[in-house]
């Protein structure tokens, strides 16, 4: 089984704990990533907490970004940041993790818009514009507001496809959604969405919605958060994963696991419970070129074509 997964928390996680990307008491660690040994590429997020703003937020962001490459310099026998096509390549096929970084809030940029060259040059792929609350750019999804990106946000989404970086639309409300694909040409990503029709609630996305990201190339990563599918079971993942390919989403749908940013049944034993799915679609006669998409091609070719 090979694996693309578009977001996790567990930088952030290993950073507050004192613990290490290699071993630990998480839901994800590189030596448990690798144990499939047929490649694995993961995108592990900077989380802002939506109660940190400003220098603070910066500083905090910044201060992770180190703390990964620290991680690379200890275990770079294990995982490589990825910031190219190239590297991404390269680390899948020496059985190493191909390590993208991402940043969940773009409270980071602390208003100014000069911190996307520094991001860029960290090797940042991916900034989600808001977490659930209100930041510099825009209204979260659990903000309360109706309001979407502010004057700055729709300078920043403008500013982030000049440095190569992506716009990640999880978390934003609807307005903010829309403003995002109003203000970008580039693909779009909804890095950790799952489906409104299946489940509503404000974080998934409409119908409308996840097809304007597909129309673009853009991809949708699939979640593990319970509240999110409406019922934390193999068998609702799969009702949201069979709406977005009844939308012709074969190439669009990915994984986004969100692990250590949810809590899973301590049966699925954190990242091992991917090939439980894996094995599961197998049996159900999905064919293995879409499961293969869904796991990692989707996401491969995306990050392989920028």
């Amino acid at each position: 089984m090979r694996l693309f997964d578009l977001h996790c928390d567990t930088l952030y996680e290993c950073y507050t704990k004192k613990q290490n990307l290699l071993k630990n008491r998480l839901q994800l660690d590189l030596m448990r990533g690798l144990r499939g040994g047929e490649g694995w590429a993961q995108v592990f997020a900077v989380w802002m907490p939506d109660t940190l703003r400003g220098q603070a937020a910066y500083a905090q962001c910044l201060a992770i970004l180190g703390f990964a490459r620290e991680q690379e310099r200890l275990y770079g026998g294990q995982m490589r940041l990825a910031r190219t096509a190239e590297d991404i390549r390269d680390a899948v096929a020496s059985r190493r993790c191909a390590a993208l970084l991402s940043i969940e809030g773009g409270s980071a940029l602390a208003g100014r818009l000069e911190a996307l060259e520094q991001f860029a040059a960290c090797g940042v792929r991916m900034i989600t514009v808001t977490w659930n609350g209100e930041n510099e750019l825009g209204c979260g999804s659990g903000c309360g507001k109706p309001d979407g990106l502010t004057a700055f946000g729709k300078q920043a989404v403008r500013r982030m496809g000049e440095w190569g970086i992506i716009p990640d639309v999880s978390h934003l409300n609807q307005r903010g959604f829309w403003d995002v694909l109003e203000n970008t040409e580039g693909p779009v990503v909804a890095s950790h969405s799952l489906s409104a029709a299946v489940h509503p609630h404000p974080r998934n996305l409409s119908d409308e919605q996840f097809t304007a990201l597909a129309e673009r190339g853009g991809l949708v990563g699939l979640s593990l958060c319970g509240e999110h599918l409406g019922g934390q079971s193999l068998d609702q993942l799969e009702r949201h994963l069979d709406h977005y390919l009844s939308l012709g989403g074969e190439r669009a749908v990915a994984f986004g696991c969100d692990l250590d940013g949810t809590a899973l049944p301590p049966e699925w034993e954190g990242i091992a419970v991917m090939e439980r799915i894996y094995e599961t679609l197998l049996r159900k006669n999905y064919e293995e070129d879409l499961i293969d998409r869904l796991f990692f091609s989707n996401s491969y070719d995306f990050f392989a074509a920028l």
